[in-house]
């Protein structure tokens, strides 16, 4: 057995084992959580885990797919490469692993959206296309989305303003290389709130100036009858326009336009400008909340014109993240819980961003992937799931489509806690999350009484600060191909009250998964 592996499932049986020995009082211990199985809340969307892509293959500095040599590649054999693969060489390992997240939506957007350009001389400004799309590029977002299951969002260039331009690369790109059902929508533009610092827009470009410019792409493509056909989404926006009252601006200026979905863009943190992110901050509950705080405002604009709304693009920290903090397993409890706020707060989807920058990558990337090309010219891939991959994983598979129940918690660390179920009679899941820099100890969870046994996997590593070779779901590891053995559980009983106790270590998240009571013959 391999020996993180042993350690983590030892830890784990020498926990409950010793709990039940000595079961702490009520509200002792790390935590004590109670859950309210009958008081169900919202549903969360079975495809509500997604990823945001940049659309090209170029625009960020990657070049022609080679970045930055992988940590410990012999020599320059093996490179970071763009995660789908290359045209014709598709990443196969990559979309499985999108597979084992569940349902999903694929973006293809970022900052190269606006920078790419599908007939680059036909442009009204070429001098703005810093990357070219073709039918290849296309079909492999089509490949991605075939192998995945996972329908795309394709970010089309609002930057150079012309609509019937704009229409040429659905009709001649996403129209034929993509099948209809695998298109969940259209995106003109990404982020532009940030227009005003390049040349093409004056310095008071506003909201209801993008609502102009993206109601004359509606216009142009409801009028073509094979543009027509596709849903659209917007506004993309990010940072100067995240109030209430500019996406009310761009609602009323796109006047009856259908959208599937309102897009909105937010990072918890930025590395922008030499900034810094700590594991302690980005654990934080002031970072948290004052996320909140933003995202929140944004949900009832949505509500009160009755469409939904997506966090289409976000991660730890823009700029590509915080090397030892984004790529540490403290991302992992960041983005588990980030993701369960985003449902409390009214969201459908949240897209977390892959990017490559060209001064050693971006660490904020959920699955990192690395290529050579073999001596008959072939590219051979390999994916490395991050830490903040499996939160994604555990959310994907355990709690979307299921139904938030109402939890209490009792702590005096910075532990947080939430409970799904998909049933009125369906076993409950809780996850217990210790975002805390060093506290750990026994937590109690307090159900109905009358629960059967409860199961419990942890999501762990040795600290926050650890990378993704230590970390384990259930003692196991995922591979290049997105294979993981069945994880290691351990049987916890309820006491006479109906509590399940067990010890969380420090770095870790509890999945505890109690079936319902049996019934009597």
């Amino acid at each position: 057995m391999n020996p993180q592996r042993f350690f983590v499932l030892a830890l784990a049986l020498l926990a409950v084992r010793g709990a039940r020995a000595q079961a702490p009082a009520a509200g002792a211990g790390l935590a004590a959580v109670s859950v309210e199985t009958k008081r169900p809340g919202a549903v969360i969307p079975r495809d509500f885990i997604g990823y945001s892509l940049e659309v090209s293959t170029a625009g960020q500095g990657i070049g022609a797919f080679q970045g930055p040599n992988a940590p410990g590649a012999p020599g320059s054999a093996e490179q970071s490469v763009y995660a789908l693969g290359r045209p014709g060489s598709p990443n196969e390992g990559y979309f499985r692993l999108m597979r084992a997240l569940g349902a999903g939506i694929l973006r293809l957007g970022g900052n190269s959206q606006d920078n790419s350009c599908w007939d680059s001389a036909g442009a009204p400004h070429p001098e703005g296309c810093q990357a070219g799309l073709d039918a290849g590029v296309i079909r492999l977002f089509s490949a991605a989305s075939r192998a995945s299951g996972w329908p795309l969002i394709v970010g089309l260039n609002l930057k150079q303003n012309d609509p019937a331009w704009a229409l040429r690369e659905v009709t001649e790109g996403v129209a034929r290389e993509i099948p209809r059902h695998a298109v969940f929508a259209l995106e003109p533009g990404n982020e532009p709130d940030l227009f005003f610092r390049t040349p093409y827009r004056p310095r008071s470009y506003s909201a209801a100036d993008q609502a102009g410019e993206f109601l004359a792409y509606a216009q142009a493509f409801r009028a073509n009858p094979v543009a027509k056909a596709y849903a659209l989404v917007g506004p993309a926006t990010c940072c100067g326009w995240r109030k209430p009252g500019d996406l009310e601006a761009f609602l009323g200026g796109i006047g009856r336009t259908p959208l599937k979905w309102i897009t909105v863009h937010n990072y918890s943190a930025t590395t922008c400008n030499g900034q810094t992110v700590s594991i302690a901050r980005l654990l934080s509950s002031a970072l948290m909340d004052g996320f909140n705080a933003e995202a929140r405002p944004l949900a009832a604009v949505a509500r009160a014109h009755h469409l939904p709304i997506a966090m289409a693009e976000t991660n730890s920290a823009s700029c590509g993240g915080m090397p030892g903090v984004s790529n540490a397993f403290a991302s992992a409890l960041w983005g588990l819980d980030y993701a369960f706020s985003l449902v409390e707060d009214g969201y459908v989807n949240v897209a977390f961003h892959t990017s490559y920058r060209p001064s050693g990558g971006s660490s904020y990337n959920p699955v990192d992937t690395y290529a050579r090309q073999d001596s008959a010219g072939h590219w051979q891939y390999r994916n490395v799931a991050e830490p903040l991959y499996y939160a994604l994983y555990l959310f994907g598979r355990h709690a979307s489509g299921a139904r938030l129940l109402p939890v209490t918690i009792e702590t005096g660390a910075n532990v947080k806690a939430y409970a799904v179920r998909r049933c009125a009679g369906c076993e409950v899941k809780v996850f217990v999350l210790n975002k805390d820099t060093s506290a750990s100890g026994p937590v109690r969870v307090h159900l109905a009484r009358g629960m059967g046994n409860g199961s419990l996997i942890l999501l762990a590593a040795p600290s926050l600060g650890s990378l993704a070779p230590d970390v384990r779901y259930g003692g196991r590891q995922f591979d290049s191909d997105a294979n993981i053995g069945a994880p290691d559980a351990v049987v916890v009983r309820p006491d006479a009250g109906g509590d399940y106790v067990f010890d969380l270590p420090n770095a870790a998240i509890a999945l505890l998964t109690v079936q319902p009571a049996r019934r009597r013959p």
